[in-house]
């Protein structure tokens, strides 16, 4: 994948602006990872510097590594996620979407998928980062299945 972009000002704040250690951003975003509940957030690495969160690991699938990503860039601070993961099987990788002001889960699948109806493939794809349907910001980076 390499280096994925994000809204630096867009998602959860985990630190303040006083908070430049990046040894101090490692572990906050480390916690990050463990409390959302991503699957195998155990098994990668994580280190800061500049903004740019660079991410390695080995053993994942493309389902969690993807998840993975997606929760550290989705971090107010974040602009970009460099991944250095390897996975397990190789596996179709997902599509990413940047939610825009007024969208829904609805338009972004007509959108993604030619069909609204598909909203919840989306919601699926994205937990445990999601906690329903109705809950995006704009900013925020949503993993979108094939």
């Amino acid at each position: 994948m390499g280096l994925l972009s994000f809204v630096k000002d867009a998602g959860e704040k985990l630190w303040d602006a006083v908070t430049h250690n990046p040894q101090e951003q490692d572990a906050k975003l480390k916690e990050h990872l463990q409390k959302t509940g991503v699957p195998d957030a155990d098994k990668v690495q994580v280190e800061v510097k500049d903004g740019q969160a660079t991410v390695t690991g080995d053993g994942l699938s493309q389902e969690a590594k993807e998840k993975i990503l997606v929760a550290i860039g989705n971090v107010a601070g974040i602009s970009g996620v460099d991944d250095k993961v390897s996975v397990s099987q190789p596996a179709t990788e997902s599509r990413f979407y940047t939610v825009k002001k007024g969208d829904t889960l609805s338009a972004i699948s007509k959108e993604m998928y030619g069909n609204p109806n598909e909203y919840n493939k989306i919601f699926e794809a994205n937990k445990p980062m999601l906690s329903s349907p109705d809950k995006i910001y704009p900013g925020q980076t949503l993993r979108i299945p094939q």
